[in-house]
């Protein structure tokens, strides 16, 4: 992809100021581009299914429907193949590593002017993926820790507690989880209650979303 190639940019915001905004930065950084809006993720999703010749996805994080995320989620299953930059308000840490494990192609602050869609737009094709110099400094510190903090939680999990950890994940009860293990219903309380202590929990939702957060079950 080159600049002096017509293109075609899918912008999914649904704050119509911003829609403008960047509407009008594209465009003067690729004049003969093709701008296309959606307000929401629902018609962002149905857009990239109806046009294949998108060049181009700019995605906020943040959608009156859902979050975008679940926006990469569904666009992976659509084998999308247009880069996809996600835009957000908020400098999440948390949420740059997901949308990476997601196969984003860039990450960009809401705040960021001209220059930073334009570093964006030929970082990405160059074959890289973008991210603010400050954001991917920051986002490497954040994986070390992680990383480190979740060897030393895997250390205090045996097969049993990750077997437990995996049916409580899909929503098991306590019963059903004896059941399919073959072991004691006050077993099973044990092991969560271990499971909740080692991952700093107050509920089992919260013990699931912990071990998601770091790796431990998909």
């Amino acid at each position: 992809m080159t600049e002096n190639l017509t293109c075609t940019f899918l912008v999914i915001d649904d704050h119509p100021v911003f829609q403008d905004g960047i509407a009008v930065i594209l465009s003067t950084l690729r004049p003969d581009a093709t701008i296309v809006s959606a307000l929401n993720g629902a018609d962002g999703v149905h857009q990239a299914e109806q046009r294949p010749d998108l060049d181009w996805i700019f995605v906020d994080y943040q959608l009156p429907d859902c979050d975008g995320l679940s926006i990469l989620e569904k666009l992976n299953r659509l084998m999308v193949t247009a880069p996809i930059v996600m835009m957000s308000g908020v400098d999440d840490l948390e949420l740059v590593a997901k949308a990476m494990q997601l196969g984003v192609s860039g990450f960009i602050h809401k705040s960021g002017g001209k220059q930073v869609f334009k570093d964006c737009l030929e970082t990405i094709e160059q074959g890289k993926v973008y991210l603010p110099a400050e954001t991917q400094v920051r986002l490497e510190h954040y994986r070390h820790t992680v990383g480190r903090q979740t060897e030393s939680i895997r250390k205090q999990l045996s097969s049993r507690r990750m077997d437990v950890l995996l049916l409580v994940a899909e929503g098991y009860s306590n019963q059903e989880i004896a059941n399919s293990l073959s072991i004691t219903e006050a077993t099973v309380k044990s092991h969560v209650s271990a499971l909740m202590s080692i991952l700093d929990a107050d509920s089992r939702y919260h013990c699931v979303a912990e071990a998601r957060k770091l790796g431990l079950i998909k």
